[in-house]
């Protein structure tokens, strides 16, 4: 426990306020992160509810496979740039401008380049993803889509490490509002682009989020303009190798398990699933940010890391035991407001898929303790391992017993995730953690010599 002095002491107010200094930047990271969180949850659910309403529930499921990919092709095409970009703006702040602008164009061009890919391979072996992705303009608007998503999803993580979340928020809430809009326009202006409606608005409100993030930077004296430094990408080369195996094999699940119900199973399903594993997904980005925030900060700082993890870890679990419950209750009248059929086939899968919260707490918890004692490899091995058992179970729970097999099969792989690293967040909590390796001086620069205990420097 954290000792804050005796009641009504002297000591109380003290405590508190060391307290308070040894934990501002975290909170302030993290509330600008839920704030995100909350406008988006809250838009997210309004943009896929009238997606429901207006348009039939395949074509909710190809759209959602659509943009799954969409989603996918960006987080592959980011190459580990957002994590690598995060510790490093943290630690160095300068010259952000032109890291930045050179990280963006790197990105943008490695998913364009896949999403090309994608859309060769998927036209051949998953024709019910690429249903609607088969003239010249689409494919177009898929490849300029994966493009700007790749680029911004780097540009968000990337910045928390320099300037907290404000600019991340202004973004995703443009973001939000933008593409709600271009739904809204779409099916009642151009009944005959319903196919793509989904994955159009999409696009549109990416691209216009990148409006604001621009002026709020160029107000702070960072310019996405400037002039990419591409020899000092290059230097963070290796990092970012490590980093794109851990990232990728983190967000695979959750980007890939709608394309595969849609591809093993029906549009139908894809749909229903899809709005259920939706919900689902937002109930772990309170702990995915405060683990993001908990990554920025002691990338940063790392003393004083036990008091910060049982912050985080209280506040995630105390938010699950208050929120599991009422999704679980909640399920099927929530589920209603999309429309009867997903309520029919999604509320047993919503409710499975709710209890796997707790082993996602931890697992987040794990991956951000590794990221900040640098053993990515480490982290990257378990991840992939747990991606393997996720993307076989659920294939196989779909084929044996539907989405309700899929669901059971998933929550069995969430639980067992958190029960193996249980043991590391434990001892992150006593303390135990092992020291930061100390990082290699780049070519031409021989490195400093530290004091013990110092924090490595860059």
């Amino acid at each position: 426990m954290i000792s804050i002095g005796v009641a009504g002491g002297r000591g109380e107010p003290a405590s508190r306020a060391r307290w308070w200094a040894a934990q501002r930047t975290l909170v302030k990271t993290t509330a600008s992160l839920l704030s995100t969180t909350g406008i988006t949850a809250l838009l997210g659910l309004v943009f896929w509810w009238l997606a429901a309403r207006t348009l039939s529930v395949s074509a909710v499921g190809y759209g959602s496979a659509a943009v799954s990919a969409l989603m996918l092709v960006g987080t592959f095409g980011m190459a580990g740039l957002n994590t690598v970009l995060l510790g490093q703006l943290a630690r160095q702040p300068r010259d952000a401008a032109g890291l930045l602008s050179a990280a963006l164009c790197t990105s943008g061009l490695i998913s364009a380049a896949l999403a090309g890919g994608f859309l060769l391979v998927g036209t051949e072996c998953a024709p019910r993803v690429a249903h609607h992705l088969h003239t010249g303009v689409e494919a177009a608007l898929f490849i300029v889509g994966a493009a700007l998503t790749g680029a911004t999803l780097v540009l968000d993580e990337a910045l928390l490490g320099l300037l907290g979340g404000s600019v991340q928020l202004w973004r995703n809430a443009t973001f939000a509002v933008a593409k709600l809009a271009a739904l809204a326009g779409l099916v009642m202006l151009w009944h005959k682009w319903e196919g793509n409606s989904i994955l159009i608005a999409w696009i549109v409100g990416t691209a216009l989020s990148v409006v604001p993030a621009t002026v709020l930077l160029a107000r702070r004296e960072v310019r996405l303009t400037a002039a990419p430094q591409w020899r000092a990408l290059r230097r963070l080369g290796r990092a970012s190798v490590s980093n794109t195996w851990l990232n990728n094999t983190l967000q695979v699940p959750r980007l890939a398990l709608p394309v595969l119900v849609t591809g093993l199973m029906s549009a139908t399903s894809g749909g229903a699933f899809y709005v259920a594993w939706s919900i689902a997904t937002l109930m772990t980005l309170v702990p995915t940010h405060l683990t993001t925030a908990l990554y920025a900060v002691g990338a940063a700082d790392p003393r004083g890391l036990a008091t910060k993890v049982r912050f985080t870890l209280r506040t995630c679990m105390l938010g699950g035991l208050a929120g599991v419950p009422v999704v679980v209750l909640g399920a099927h009248p929530l589920l209603r407001l999309f429309g009867s059929a997903y309520a029919a086939r999604a509320t047993l899968p919503l409710q499975l898929l709710a209890l796997g919260y707790f082993g996602s707490v931890l697992k987040a918890h794990y991956i951000a303790l590794c990221r900040i004692f640098e053993r990515i490899t480490q982290a990257a091995v378990f991840a992939t391992a747990a991606t393997v058992a996720r993307l076989a179970a659920a294939a196989a729970g779909a084929l044996a017993g539907g989405l309700f097999g899929l669901s059971v099969a998933l929550l069995a792989v969430m639980c067992a995730e958190g029960l193996v690293v249980s043991p590391v967040v434990w001892a992150a909590l006593r303390g135990r953690m092992p020291a930061r390796r100390a990082p290699r001086a780049p070519a031409g620069r021989p490195g400093k010599h530290r004091r013990p205990g110092a924090a490595p420097q860059p």
